[in-house]
């Protein structure tokens, strides 16, 4: 994988794991650091998959 590939990738998972952080803050009641946490690390994990689910679908 060239460098500019592999800042294109990080910079796409950066991209959803940040819009899902958000989202995930927006949708929940009450703020606090668990939930903060907990937040983070769902949307990382869905960032991955959005990412592979991607790359699946357009073979990049």
């Amino acid at each position: 994988m060239t460098g500019k590939r592999t800042a294109a990738l990080i910079a796409e998972l950066l991209v959803w794991w940040f819009s899902l952080s958000v989202l995930w803050l927006v949708l929940i009641s009450t703020v606090d650091a668990l939930e903060v946490l907990a937040g983070a690390v769902c949307a990382l994990l869905a960032a991955v998959l959005a990412v592979a689910a991607r790359r699946a679908v357009t073979g990049r």
